[in-house]
């Protein structure tokens, strides 16, 4: 490779929707844009225990923003010898903070059971990462604000852009010599529910472009009324309405949904049990960003409606109450989490309605649930699945395909070349035949472990 040439190295999310991690290196620097986790089916999150050889070369870690699969494997690389700066927005460092710990904790807990309930396929279940771990990562955080340039090495820039997937998140512009490349991050909806809408696109030579609904549309079934619908099923069957969320924007939007409802009186004026103490540290960080939050009729149906379980014990006994009530647990794909307690109880009743909050990725217990098993499994048993299941089709965090191509297209100058990832393999090759076909230029598909040079 020439002295000044650029190189990018795909080393996660690509053909896949986790483990985000893509090695930009330039001139002797080497900058690592996000370190997430793998998720989902077992061969991706085994990916997790590998070293990465690079930590000690990598200089600066540059994060899109806070989620698990773009930031979950910091600790990793901490421990495996990374020393350098890990960039991000302020909000994304808060956010950061509770999710790493959250992410060590539960896994220190899993580890703990597992050994405890004997039911650990190793001789000792070892958690990932530990919160010791987490405290050493968050010591080399270093916040920027949007539209701020950094300078990591020689002839290098990069600034952070906003990008509307959740708070704190951005696209990412990099100029390296001569050349501009510009990293979507993963991209948010031109229409927001409660987020501010993504930034344009910015003049770049090459584009790195998520590809997570390539191949769909988002249902135009309204998020309101199929959230209608269900709750007011359960109510009718004097039943538990579960909901496993996402902590970060998920929870949030599913709240202003159903405080509005509330509002509106189109739903009983149930109990919300917030059940997920990250879910409760993201929301009081967030007070002061989502303006819904400020409405002081939805700020008082809050407070008489919402109820924030703090701890372990509490949380029990909310899923031993029979009564009608919602409960927004996590995690969101059912990976983890107090979700599973409540599954646990009330999977196995007709009379529960569980409401999935989005896409859910491949095996996953939430993509289960979706496919309609009869059974799952957790805690190392498995569990009849008797429960309505009801996914949202139009609450997303993530742009659809044609919000990705109209969001492209309306840049000051096209870029010379599209480089897809963060998306599975027939939603990547659908949007890249898309892209081809409505801007004429070449779009490749990011495989795993890819390796692209752009020559001066």
């Amino acid at each position: 490779m020439k002295p000044n040439s650029l190189s990018l190295t795909f080393l996660g999310a690509a053909g896949t929707v986790t483990g985000s991690k893509t090695l930009l290196t330039f001139s002797g620097t080497k900058i690592l844009i996000d370190c997430g986790l793998f998720q989902g089916i077992k061969s991706l999150r085994k990916q997790n225990w590998g070293d990465l050889d690079l930590a000690s070369d990598v200089s600066d870690i540059i994060l899109t923003h806070a989620h698990l699969d773009h930031s979950g494997y910091l600790p990793r690389l901490v421990k495996q010898g990374f020393k350098g700066q890990i960039h991000c927005t302020p909000i994304t460092a808060k956010l950061v903070h509770i999710i790493l710990l959250d992410s060590a904790k539960i896994q220190e807990e899993d580890a703990e059971r597992a050994n405890r309930k004997k039911y650990s396929k190793h001789e000792k279940a070892e958690p990932l990462y530990t919160t010791e771990d987490v405290h050493h990562t968050l010591n080399l955080i270093v916040t920027h604000e949007y539209n701020e340039w950094m300078v990591p090495g020689p002839d290098l820039r990069f600034t952070f852009i906003q990008n509307g997937h959740i708070p704190g998140s951005a696209m990412v512009e990099v100029h390296a010599g001569v050349k501009k490349i510009v990293f979507s991050g993963d991209l948010g909806r031109l229409k927001p529910l409660i987020m501010p809408k993504p930034k344009p696109l910015p003049e770049a030579d090459l584009l790195i472009l998520e590809s997570t609904y390539g191949d769909r549309l988002h249902g135009v079934t309204s998020a309101f009324d199929q959230i209608k619908e269900a709750v007011n099923l359960g109510y009718e069957q004097k039943g538990q309405i579960l909901i496993p969320s996402f902590a970060v924007e998920r929870t949030q939007e599913i709240l202003y949904i159903l405080l509005c409802l509330i509002r509106d009186k189109k739903i009983p004026s149930l109990r919300i049990y917030l059940d997920s103490p990250m879910a409760t540290e993201v929301t009081k960080v967030l007070l002061s960003f989502y303006e819904f939050l400020k409405d002081p009729e939805l700020r008082d149906i809050m407070n008489r409606n919402l109820e924030i379980v703090s701890d372990y014990r509490a949380s029990q006994a909310i899923v031993a109450m029979e009564e009608c009530k919602i409960v927004i647990a996590g995690s969101g794909m059912i990976t983890g989490g107090r979700i599973l307690h409540h599954l646990e109880a009330h999977i196995s009743k007709p009379s529960t309605v569980v409401i999935l909050p989005g896409f859910q990725a491949l095996g996953t217990r939430g993509s289960d649930l979706v496919k309609g098993v009869p059974e799952i499994k957790f805690f190392g048993k498995y569990y009849k699945v008797k429960a309505r299941i009801t996914q949202l089709d139009s609450l997303s965090a993530h742009a659809d395909r044609n919000e990705i191509l109209e969001w492209v297209k309306h840049t000051s100058k096209l870029p010379q070349r599209i480089i897809l990832n963060h998306g599975e393999e027939t939603a990547a090759h659908s949007l890249k035949l898309k892209l081809e076909h409505e801007l004429e230029i070449p779009v490749l598909v990011a495989t795993p472990n890819m390796h692209y040079v752009m020559d001066f």
